[in-house]
């Protein structure tokens, strides 16, 4: 995997991700609330999403990626839009992922990538 493919289009790291790593805590906390754990695992959103992909219907990924033909939010004109908002509610790592983004505005996509990569 190229090191931009990595990156989701929403600022988050997906390697680094628990869902992702599978780690003991992500697996017991789904197992807690009656999860089968088979399903948690997930490539990236820049992988082969009919295979392994966390979220399916990811909203940004779909109006992003999907919809404005983005690689990422922060290219989009209207960023910080009222999904990115949405989405960062109540999540700590949602929010570090939006603070990503708004540095990749600032500095433009290649240095943000080449930031954030080393």
């Amino acid at each position: 995997m190229k090191n931009a493919e990595r990156l989701g289009i929403c600022g988050l790291d997906c390697m680094n991700c628990s869902i992702h790593l599978r780690t003991d805590e992500e697996l017991e906390y789904w197992k807690s609330i009656n999860v089968d754990t088979e399903k948690i695992g997930c490539d990236g959103c820049r992988s082969d999403r009919t295979k392994c992909h966390w979220s399916g219907d990811c909203e940004l990924l779909n109006c992003c990626f999907y919809g404005k033909k983005l690689d990422f939010c922060g290219e989009c004109g209207d960023f910080p839009c009222k999904k990115v908002v949405n989405w960062i509610s109540g999540m700590a790592h949602h929010k570090a992922a939006v603070e990503n983004m708004m540095k990749m505005k600032e500095i433009g996509k290649d240095e943000w990538i080449k930031e954030r990569l080393i």
